[in-house]
């Protein structure tokens, strides 16, 4: 009963509304309706004149139509100058097969787009890389044409080019150290660790990375480890000392010294190098029992000549 009620309501509601606007459009008081702007309209063609990209529009034989200003500026064309271009004279040699392809293939079907990258020659001969993204509306009434967006990438490639470059110097840095560089996540998990983990001990890279530090740490090292750890993450430098246990079940002597790194402003694990230090530690044992030896031998002698 109630919902009967509720709808009668909403109806007459609706109603009224429609007679109030109705009584308003009457006496002008409400805006008529905007007009649809049609392509050519003043709105669309300040749109695409200060656009960035060059957009081209192409026929089906692949002669223009139509160049946007923005021609100027990335190539060095006048618009008109431009259009009476062949498009495929701006393509490098060695690019110009793949792009000749790749639009005839794109002409086969109505609303395909195309994604390319190409070397495109400037007015005073150099050199940029171009992404273009091509649209087949040939079938369009409105278009009738194969709409083309040009953007000059060469700036991004070769940041893109400096960073690879850097990032395999780092690799080829990282890979051929003498000590282990490694990487944990908050929660003690190898996120990373250097070839050089297989000169030092037994274990392969793939043994390790995903796996949590404190399996292969000596249980009696592992309280103040994981302090330490502690430590760092909360931003406290400091160098330590612990035993690895190897694959093989034997003792490696190490020293670690890393830093907190962060992602997204947030604390994200540790970054470290680990310098395996088992001979080192053995020599110096060995030492210390040779000394405490010696000191012995030292003391025995003197009581001996006492004695006599």
């Amino acid at each position: 009963m109630d919902t009967d009620m509720t709808d009668k309501q909403i109806l007459t509601e609706l109603k009224e509304l429609r007679q109030r606007i109705a009584e308003l459009e009457a006496a002008g008081l409400l805006p008529e309706k905007a007009e649809s702007h049609p392509i050519e309209s003043d709105y669309f063609r300040m749109l695409v004149e200060n656009a960035h990209d060059l957009i081209l529009v192409l026929n089906a034989d692949g002669t223009m139509r139509y160049v946007s200003p923005a021609a100027k500026r990335l190539t060095g064309y006048d618009t008109e100058e431009l259009k009476s271009k062949n498009p495929f004279e701006f393509v490098h040699p060695d690019d110009l097969p793949g792009i000749v392809e790749r639009f005839s293939v794109g002409l086969e079907t109505p609303g395909h787009t195309e994604h390319v990258e190409y070397r495109s020659k400037r007015k005073d001969g150099t050199w940029f890389i171009a992404e273009a993204i091509a649209t087949n509306l040939l079938d369009n009434p409105t278009i009738q044409g194969i709409v083309i967006n040009i953007r000059d990438i060469t700036a991004f490639r070769r940041i893109e080019d400096d960073l690879r470059k850097s990032e395999e110097r780092y690799r080829y840095l990282v890979e051929n150290l003498n000590d282990v560089v490694f990487t944990i996540d908050t929660q003690g998990t190898l996120l990373y660790i250097s070839p050089a983990i297989e000169r030092v001990t037994k274990y392969k890279t793939g043994d390790l990375v995903g796996q949590p530090f404190m399996r292969f740490i000596h249980p009696d090292d592992l309280p103040g480890l994981l302090e330490s750890f502690q430590r760092t993450l909360n931003g406290v430098i400091e160098p330590y000392e612990f035993r690895v246990i190897d694959k093989d079940g034997g003792l490696l002597y190490v020293q670690t010294s890393s830093r907190p790194f962060e992602e997204s402003g947030q604390p994200a694990g540790l970054i470290g190098i680990m310098t395996e230090m088992t001979e080192r530690k053995n020599a110096d044992e060995a030492r210390r029992r040779s000394e405490e030896s010696f000191r012995a031998m030292i003391r025995k002698n003197i009581h001996y000549y006492r004695g006599t």
